[in-house]
């Protein structure tokens, strides 16, 4: 007769956690409380050590241990990317999507960079606005001939254009210049793409036009465009 490993593994662990008082644990493991007194009894704990049958089973949970090896093989460009989108507004959401990061994860990671996070919704831009933010995010993915299938590739464009757009610029005025957070620029740039206005074609050539009917050197005050994303609520 010989003992199964998996037995003597789970029955050590179950005797440590008598010992130490932690009898909920070992409830939590299954056993019932008749079976953790008959534990007390030599005689149950050799028939329990020694019989070969199996009396207990291991599961193992896939998406956790793949969290956890994404996590321990995160590259250095990867970690720069995620310090990069928070900076720029990325919200805790978007982070779960592309890194797989918890909102644990991601408050932790603000809390080191010291970026705050934005609560309730992000104010409306103007048309001129939507305007410049369709001519970078189009040239710029024709640029670096990015696919809409990859996603990771599509967040980088979006960081440019954010980056682009965010620079301050000395207009010779006391307006403040206009800006926009990664979060707003993503969620517009994913409405063009459900909407099939990107990748632009024929049939949305009438959308193109209007944009570019709203240059840039335009004085006139343009209307705003409404959205719905909203910061983080969560952290």
């Amino acid at each position: 007769m010989s003992k199964t490993p998996i037995n003597e593994a789970i029955l050590s662990q179950v005797l440590h956690h008598m010992r130490n008082g932690q009898l909920r644990r070992c409830i939590e493991m299954g056993l019932e409380p008749e079976i953790l007194a008959q534990l007390q009894q030599p005689s149950v704990l050799s028939l329990l050590l020694n019989t070969p049958v199996s009396w207990c089973s291991v599961t193992i949970d896939g998406d956790i241990v793949k969290k956890l090896l994404t996590g321990a093989q995160r590259s250095d460009e990867e970690v720069r990317m995620i310090e990069r989108a928070l900076r720029l507004g990325a919200t805790t959401q978007m982070l779960q999507q592309f890194f797989g990061l918890s909102p644990q994860d991601v408050a932790l990671q603000r809390l080191v960079i010291g970026v705050t996070a934005r609560r309730g919704r992000w104010r409306e831009f103007s048309e001129e606005m939507d305007a410049q933010l369709w001519y970078r995010w189009t040239h710029l993915m024709k640029e670096h001939q990015v696919e809409l299938e990859d996603s990771l590739a599509l967040l980088d464009v979006a960081m440019l254009v954010a980056e682009e757009l965010n620079i301050p610029q000395d207009t010779g005025t006391s307006e403040s210049t206009e800006s926009l957070s990664l979060a707003i620029i993503w969620h517009r740039v994913q409405s063009w793409i459900k909407e099939g206005l990107y990748p632009p074609s024929h049939q949305n050539a009438s959308f193109t036009r209007s944009l570019k009917l709203v240059s840039p050197t335009n004085q006139r005050r343009a209307q705003p465009v409404a959205t719905s994303v909203e910061g983080d609520s969560d952290l």
